[in-house]
């Protein structure tokens, strides 16, 4: 079951997002709120266990950003999805630097919606065809900017398990495909975040993407 906690001030779409996850499979709405403020409240009170954040980008109070946060400083298992009308290339990229799974738009069809649900659940991030092209199109003309794997040293192994991240394959797809075991998989995993320094694993992905190290335009 996916717990779902949701942060939006608006109650119209507040409601209406509620009524369609209802239809979603094994999904669950636990916690309703108007901000941030008030979803870290209940998120301190609640006796469920919250899988992911749905979080408005533009709240008063405590804005989506602050919001994802602190959930992400208080409540590290807990992944977010923002929720904006801001469909411009620079909020996706700052987006996922500050360590959002997801990153959807209010117009975004409801099928898109219960996928990325799952992506997040299952691979931690969920990258659409929006956010694929703000990562490439951020490339132009600013390569140099990005480039910093001169000085981080990564192993063929952990290049290869990058590789494979990218491709939207679980940890225990990537330890069937490499003959080796899901922990050490994940030691991999743990060890590329300390290098590179990301916050999760949407995170390297967007660090691939900008150091050339993967195309999504080629990957199918």
């Amino acid at each position: 079951m996916i717990n779902i906690a949701i942060a939006e001030d608006q109650v119209l779409f507040r409601k209406g997002i509620i009524s369609l996850l209802t239809t979603f499979n094994d999904v669950k709405v636990c916690i309703e709120s108007g901000n941030g403020e008030e979803l870290l409240d209940k998120l301190s009170m609640s006796s469920e266990v919250i899988s992911i954040c749905l979080i408005d980008l533009n709240m008063p109070i405590l804005n989506g950003i602050e919001t994802m946060k602190q959930v992400r400083k208080l409540y590290p298992s807990i992944k977010n999805i923002i929720l904006t009308i801001h469909e411009e290339e620079k909020y996706i990229h700052k987006l996922i630097e500050e360590g959002a799974n997801a990153y959807l738009a209010k117009n975004t069809e409801p099928d898109e919606l219960e996928k990325a649900l799952h992506a997040v659940i299952n691979q931690d991030y969920y990258f659409n065809d929006a956010s694929i092209k703000a990562m490439h199109n951020n490339l132009q003309g600013k390569k140099n900017k990005f480039i910093h794997t001169a000085s981080i040293d990564l192993t063929r192994r952990e290049k290869e398990i990058l590789h494979l991240i990218c491709q939207e394959f679980t940890s225990q797809e990537i330890a069937q495909k490499l003959f080796i075991s899901d922990s050490t998989v994940n030691g991999h995993r743990n060890n590329l975040l300390l290098k590179i320094g990301c916050k999760n694993t949407a995170g390297l992905v967007l660090f691939a993407v900008k150091n050339e190290l993967f195309d999504y335009r080629f990957s199918s």
